[in-house]
This record gives structure tokens, C-alpha cells and sequence, in this order.
């Protein structure tokens, strides 16, 4: 599994979480990312051995400490970059899937510029919180 992938199964499950859903089953995960079951209960089951959370039988995954961390990351830079997105013009309407095509690829670079600008920001155009560490 690639980083890339790895931070947009990460992002995913942390979504999920909180939206309130903190146990992830493997038929969740599959239905988001239109992969058979099989596949999503091997993808959480890597995850858990990468640390990213736990897996428990019958029930799901859970993020970890870690996991969390992660996701909060990732959402943060998506979110940020939907702030981006919306001061150059772009409907609002096409704000979230265009950030989601980018977020993942961002540079280091160009990640801490959007974070200079947009930082201080709480939530996204879309009215999402934006997290914070």
C-alpha cells in the first residue's frame, strides 16, 4: 500500500470517525471506496499491524492515538486547501471533490504556504471544523 493510498484510507476512516462512526467495519470501508469486502477487511487488518489502530473480529477497526493524529493531519490540509480553493474562485459546489483530487500530492512547500495563509481558520468553506493539534 502507498503513502498516498495509505492517507486516503486514513482520511476515510477518520471521516467515518467523526461523523460519529468509530468502529469501521470492513463492508463500511468497502462501500466508500467500492472494493470488495475481502479487500477492505486486508486493508484495515494492515493498518492495524501499521499501528494506525486496532482491528477486533467481528466488530471492526478502531483508530488508534496514532490513527487519530494522522487523520486530523490529513483532514486539516484538505480542508485548508478547500479554503484555497474557494479564494480562487472555484464553485462551492466543486470545492470538496477538487481538493480531494489535490490534498494528497501536496509538497511540503506548498502545504506550509496554505497553512501560513489559512491556519487561523476554524472551519472550511463547506462549514466543516477544521482540526487543530
Amino acid at each position: 500500500m502507498s503513502t498516498m493510498d495509505t492517507e486516503f484510507i486514513i482520511r476515510t476512516l477518520f471521516k467515518a470517525h467523526e461523523s460519529g462512526n468509530y468502529v469501521i467495519g470492513p463492508s463500511y470501508l468497502a462501500e466508500e471506496l467500492e472494493i470488495p469486502k475481502s479487500t477492505a477487511q486486508k486493508i484495515l487488518l494492515r493498518l492495524s499491524e501499521l499501528g494506525y489502530g486496532f482491528y477486533i473480529e467481528k466488530k471492526g477497526f478502531i483508530l488508534s492515538e496514532h490513527g487519530l493524529r494522522e487523520g486530523k493531519k490529513i483532514l486539516r490540509k484538505h480542508r485548508l486547501l478547500e479554503c484555497l480553493l474557494e479564494d480562487l474562485g472555484l464553485d462551492k459546489s466543486e470545492i470538496c471533490e477538487e481538493a480531494s483530487k489535490i490534498d494528497l500530492a501536496l509538497g511540503d512547500g506548498l502545504e506550509r504556504l496554505i497553512e501560513e495563509r489559512y491556519g487561523k481558520r476554524e472551519r472550511c468553506p463547506c462549514g466543516k471544523p477544521i482540526p487543530s493539534f
